[in-house]
């Protein structure tokens, strides 16, 4: 009988410190050994030759929109692909109830069910979801949702003031009551909760734009006759996410919860995140920037509103500050933000009326090894951005985003010398543009590994879709 199911002999593997070569061991979907030294070829019934190749723990995007514009079931089964060609093997997605997603509110103890449902046997990596507590009923349900698995719950900064109600199907959030009280709140409960698991598992990550401050530049905006792309990013300026940070800031260091700063995309948000800790030293505090916001600018895509997003795209100079914040260890995560939007909701002649997001998650290796390198990042410190400190964040460290003995054998072996051009319909993503369309990145998966098992290689998606939910924390 043979003692391991797989062997990776040859490649370049990146461990947390360091590049080594060595052999990586599977059985029974786990990493069961990593040896410098010679493990026998007889001794696995398969053997993968990765010379020339780097393997790099199977990334976790965690930061992704399942079923945001299109049904549960078809947007995991078609962007679960896509996340295969990026060397994703964990997509951690937000859900919410409300508009969009599946229009409706009322109690996760319905809605969660329906939405696991659907995802059960559709998904071609792993994955898990984040959830947001619309309304005073649903922070109630903040401890039976521990017991399914979600530990991260979500608070939009902008929704404030937009309670429509219940009954209302233009609202985004159908709630009773969206303002600084209900934050307070998801957050006071998720503080309570972590007194009672261990290693304090629970954060609230928040999208940080203050809504108010948005209201009075989309009116700037306007008068001075601004169009397309650079009006969005100015009527939703860096201003706007720094009140929102202090606010949200100045609840978590009051409640005591952990919080998570979403998609940082300017430089000034990210002053405010150093002068809150400044305030409060004490904060229990975690940053995240998006591909995007590190590679496209307003002024690149001026024109296109394809590339509408929020936070809006900023300007280089933004994008520099976030590479230098990645190699001084500000920023603990990099996500993509991935929300497949069809084209038809991206309306060529109406900015303001195009829908928000787009697709990233085939590019999440791509784009951080090549660019990365560019900025002075090693691969490990790479592999920690889009693996090891989701990962951990998220609590599903040390089953994901580990190159230890015993985690998932998820691996993505990447070509480092293969340079490839940006372009949309080649990473099996149902959507039909790309907003990196045409940039060359060099440094490519082609191969990806899930829980032992080789899913995509050569351009190609190998099996029927068998990605597992992650029960956090694990």
């Amino acid at each position: 009988m043979q003692k391991y199911d797989l062997l990776i002999k040859n490649g370049a593997v990146v461990l947390a410190d360091k590049v080594e070569n060595c052999t990586i061991a599977v059985k029974d979907g786990k990493i069961a050994a990593i040896s410098t030294a010679e493990i026998a070829a007889e001794e696995a019934r398969e053997v993968l030759d990765a010379k020339g190749l780097t393997v790099m723990p199977g990334a976790v995007d965690c930061h992704t929109h399942f079923g945001i514009y299109a049904p549960m079931d078809k947007d995991v089964n078609s962007e679960s692909k896509a996340a295969l060609t990026g060397g994703v093997t964990t997509m951690m997605s937000y859900f919410r109830t409300g508009a969009h997603y599946m229009n409706k509110t009322g109690p996760y103890h319905e809605i969660y069910k329906e939405a696991l449902e659907q995802a059960a046997g559709n998904a071609y990596c792993d994955y898990c979801f984040h959830l947001a507590p619309m309304d005073n009923l649903q922070v109630q349900e903040m401890e039976w949702l521990v017991e399914q698995g979600v530990v991260t719950f979500k608070y939009f900064m902008f929704y404030k003031g937009l309670n429509l109600g219940a009954n209302s199907t233009v609202s985004p959030t159908m709630s009773d009551c969206y303002d600084l009280g209900h934050l307070y709140n998801i957050m006071e409960e998720a503080a309570r909760l972590n007194t009672m698991l261990k290693n304090e598992p629970i954060s609230v990550s928040v999208h940080c734009e203050d809504d108010e401050v948005i209201k009075a530049f989309i009116k700037k905006v306007n008068d001075a006759g601004l169009k397309g792309l650079q009006a969005y990013s100015e009527a939703r300026p860096p201003i706007a996410e720094r009140v929102a940070i202090m606010k949200a800031g100045t609840v978590a260091n009051a409640t005591g919860a952990k919080l998570n700063i979403l998609h940082i995309t300017s430089a000034e948000a990210l002053q405010a995140t150093r002068d809150l800790l400044k305030i409060y030293p004490n904060i229990k505090l975690r940053r995240e920037c998006t591909l995007h916001a590190l590679g496209l600018t307003w002024e690149m895509l001026q024109g296109n509103n394809c590339a509408k997003v929020n936070p809006p795209l900023r300007t280089k100079a933004d994008n520099e500050a976030l590479w230098e914040a990645l190699k001084q260890g500000e920023i603990n995560w990099v996500g993509s933000d991935h929300a497949m939007t069809p084209k038809a909701l991206k309306l060529d002649d109406d900015m303001w009326g195009s829908c928000c997001g787009f697709g990233g998650t085939s590019l999440v290796y791509p784009f951080m090894v090549s660019e990365g390198l560019k900025h002075g990042l090693s691969l490990p410190r790479i592999a920690e951005l889009v693996s090891t400190n989701p990962a951990k964040a998220h609590a599903a460290w040390p089953k994901k985003g580990s190159m230890e003995v015993g985690a998932d054998a998820d691996f993505a072996l990447i070509n480092l010398d293969l340079e490839k051009t940006v372009h949309a319909g080649a990473d099996f993503s149902a959507q039909e543009y790309n907003v990196f369309e045409g940039i060359k990145l060099k440094g490519w998966p082609v191969i990806t590994i899930l829980r032992g098992k080789i899913v995509y290689k050569d351009g190609k998606i190998l099996g029927e879709p068998t990605g597992e939910y992650v029960k956090r924390p694990c």
